[in-house]
């Protein structure tokens, strides 16, 4: 049986931002969905992110956030599996301790595969030239 999964769910725009960037992420540090909204979207973000089940969206808004919605939906059912997970809208995530928990996971993990992604440029670039990995600087005298 799976257990239930925890989902943050915040504002993660940086001051600069023309758009609102609203992150998904798994209390085990996965990301799972970064949805952009405009001025006229964002205010159902929490409807389309599967916080809130209601919406006093209309029209055009109402067909973004419903889409939205449906796509966020089925990355969590694929996540986790139908149902098996609940979203929850943090409004301050640098202070809530669970979800800087879940942030450290998922920088450890970028940082892990940017790593081993870099170490795999490196074996294939100097592996392909025919020279030793290891470059060292002129020694002085």
């Amino acid at each position: 049986m799976n257990t239930m999964k925890n989902v943050f769910v915040f504002n993660d725009s940086r001051v600069t931002d023309r758009e609102y960037h609203v992150l998904a992420l798994s209390e085990d540090g996965q990301g799972i969905a970064l949805i952009r909204f405009n001025d006229w979207t964002m205010p159902h973000c929490r409807f389309a992110m599967c916080v809130s089940s209601e919406t006093d969206a209309s029209g055009d808004s109402f067909i973004a956030a419903d889409n939205i919605r449906a796509e966020v939906e089925a990355a969590y059912n694929i996540s986790f599996g139908r149902g098996n997970w609940h979203a929850v809208w943090v409004e301050h995530p640098k202070q809530d301790p669970m979800c800087i928990d879940a942030l450290r996971v998922m920088h450890a993990d970028m940082a892990a595969k940017i790593e081993k992604r870099n170490a795999a440029l490196v074996e294939s670039l100097f592996g392909s030239l025919g020279i030793a990995q290891e470059v060292r600087s002129p020694a002085t005298h």
